[in-house]
């Protein structure tokens, strides 16, 4: 039986199928700002942890940064490779799922980042072996962004074993109504988030509340691994 959090696979093989992203090709900002505030170097090599359809990957790669998109999607990875077309050699998909991951076979980065993942996520033990994964797979001293849905307070979850029913859904990239895998969710409080950071090993640097067009509330939080 498939994990609840493969569905997006099929969201995404429908969306495909349609013609369309499910995701606009818009960076995330606050992405922008992680970069920023770190002045991260362009020759630093940098992870994506669920990159579905590379829209961050792509715009870091087109900036001159060394980025390595991983999703556990099959379809999503073949779509990033497809929107790359062979003209970024500094960027690179490729087909993991992390949660399931040898801790022996993680290539180890500087900083690594996952935008909306871990909300996707409803099981804790998905969720810890999640953070546990992005935590090995840092170098020691290496930083880490997670954003993902949710104001901080309101705690709420999915019904798991209806991940993939059939819903209609409006996608972000042109706001067209399609018939997709409802997926899964599951939005946390900052006592709880801040928690489940620090049991998996995490430095907390910086916490905050944020907005953006694709997902609307947001929970931000750099890490670091000391």
């Amino acid at each position: 039986m498939k994990k609840y959090y493969l569905a997006y696979d099929e969201r995404y093989k429908k969306a495909h199928s349609e013609g369309i992203l499910w995701f606009s090709k818009n960076p995330t900002p606050d992405l922008l700002k992680w970069i920023e505030y770190y002045n991260i170097a362009k020759q630093d090599k940098i992870c994506e942890v669920g990159c579905g359809e590379g829209r961050d990957a792509l715009y870091l790669g087109i900036k001159g940064y060394k980025v390595k998109g991983i999703d556990a999607s099959e379809s999503a990875i073949n779509k990033c490779k497809e929107l790359a077309n062979k003209n970024l050699e500094n960027v690179e998909f490729e087909v993991e799922e992390i949660i399931s991951l040898d801790n022996s076979e993680i290539a180890k980065y500087k900083w690594i980042y996952a935008v909306g993942v871990l909300h996707m996520l409803v099981d804790d033990n998905d969720r810890n072996l999640f953070l546990k994964s992005i935590y090995n797979m840092l170098d020691r001293g290496g930083h880490a962004l997670l954003v993902n849905m949710g104001n901080g307070e309101v705690e709420r979850k999915t019904d798991t074993s209806k991940a993939f029913e059939i819903q209609e859904r409006n996608n972000n990239s042109e706001g067209k109504e399609v018939m997709v895998a409802s997926t899964s969710y599951r939005s946390i409080n900052w006592k709880n988030h801040i928690k489940e950071l620090e049991d998996a090993g995490f430095l907390i640097e910086k916490t905050i509340n944020t907005q953006n067009n694709e997902y609307g509330n947001c929970m931000v939080v750099y890490l670091k691994k000391s």
